[in-house]
């Protein structure tokens, strides 16, 4: 019964990670659909510059004084809207800039001669075009059709009321149809990137599920192996040795629960299982990583935060790719020790050694977070023994859990 409760407590805890990842997902996805957006009204607001002297010269006063506040503050607005929301929005955002579009499309109708409406209206016109593609990322269709609809038929009005007989022209028709085919294509098409970025965050949900199973079988593996080994060599004459054993077991069963109820492995683990981890790692890059562990190292049994583990991993890991990389050799040595109060990872191998001033790269980043844990990576080395230390005071692993 005790294992149902725990598999029903990690599917609830599953669903509401996997439910995080498709918000997450999803709001990147929106957030990048309108930053592409603003960089576009951006463009039109260039060129509408370029060519509002012409059209208020075609308008009367008031018309061109009312075209040019609304469509300033209706700019303003849709910017600040959506820097702050970081997302186009919904109806409201849509039925503004629409609006808007056509209100300008209206009062520059009514503003303008006869004889130079179409001209006075072209700006505008290709204006609204940058409001349609914004509407379309609202996921408002009803807003979206209506909208485009209006701007079409006075499109086409401003066609009849100039030369009627141009309205049966292909280029009036494939503007009229442009407006419906861009609507229908950005809609559609940021559908499209909205599921491809629910589809990866799945893909990411589920790698990040397997690399928790192979990091817990990993540490389970090395750490009843440890275990065992201390079984086998245990010395009923020493005090304490079946109390060191149940704890191990006891701590082995938590792991399992902590697995078990959340879905993922814990976020706190000992600096051998850390280590042992790594050197598997290295193996599959075939590199031979022999540890070499001192007694100190294999029974210090307090557990390491998660800022620590992430150091000490990235650290261990960052110097094994360098043997795999620069050393020409695939064998090394890992000793690790605990001595005067610190740990003490040492990598050696036969490859040429660092040059007289090694351009460090990664290391050097390395090298500053554990300076800033009170830790340092140094790298005493000559041709042919190459070695390079990492350590850290393990106060700074008491400090961190606290």
């Amino acid at each position: 019964m005790r294992l149902r409760s725990g598999v029903a407590r990690s599917g609830d805890l599953a669903g509401y990670y996997r439910a995080e990842r498709y918000r997450s997902a999803r709001e990147r996805m929106e957030w990048s659909l309108a930053r592409i957006f603003l960089l576009f009204r951006l463009l039109h607001v260039f060129q509408m510059a370029g060519t509002a002297v012409d059209m208020l010269h075609r308008l009367d006063p008031v018309a061109g004084a009312a075209v040019l506040v609304i469509g300033g503050g209706e700019t303003v607005w849709l910017f600040a809207r959506i820097i702050r929301r970081r997302e186009y929005g919904g109806g409201l955002t849509a039925g503004v800039d629409l609006g808007s579009g056509v209100l300008m499309l209206v009062i520059a109708g009514l503003g303008a001669p006869a004889a130079d409406r179409p001209e006075a209206l072209a700006p505008l016109v290709f204006w609204t075009t940058d409001q349609i593609s914004g509407a379309a990322l609202s996921r408002n269709l009803r807003i979206l059709v209506a909208g485009t609809a209006s701007i079409t038929a006075l499109y086409l009005g401003v066609v009849l009321l100039g030369v009627p007989a141009e309205a049966l022209e292909s280029a009036t028709i494939i503007a009229a149809s442009g407006f419906v085919v861009l609507a229908t294509v950005i809609e559609r098409g940021a559908a499209y990137l909205r599921r491809t970025a629910a589809d990866l965050a799945d893909l990411s949900r589920r790698a990040a599920e397997e690399r928790a199973y192979l990091q817990l079988a990993s540490e389970l593996y090395n750490h009843w192996g440890n275990t065992l080994l201390k079984v086998t060599a245990h010395d009923c004459a020493r005090v304490g040795e079946f109390d060191e054993l149940r704890q191990m077991l006891r701590a082995d069963y938590a792991r399992l629960r902590v697995f078990f109820d959340t879905g993922m492995a814990a976020d706190r683990t000992s600096l051998l299982r850390i280590l042992h981890r790594e050197i598997l790692d290295a193996r599959d890059r075939r590199l031979i990583a022999e540890p070499v562990i001192s007694e100190n190292f294999r029974e210090y049994a307090a557990t390491v935060p998660e800022r620590v583990q992430l150091i000490f991993a990235e650290a261990l890991r960052a110097v094994l790719l360098n043997v795999t990389d620069h050393a020409r050799t695939d064998h090394t040595y890992v000793r690790a020790d605990i001595r005067g109060g610190r740990a003490a990872v040492a990598v050696t191998d036969h490859g040429p050694g660092f040059p007289d001033k090694p351009v460090l790269g990664s290391l050097n980043a390395i090298k500053a977070r554990l300076q800033s844990l009170g830790g340092d990576l140094t790298l005493p080395s000559i041709p042919g023994d190459t070695k390079v230390i990492i350590e850290f005071p393990l106060a700074a692993v008491a400090e961190e859990a606290r």
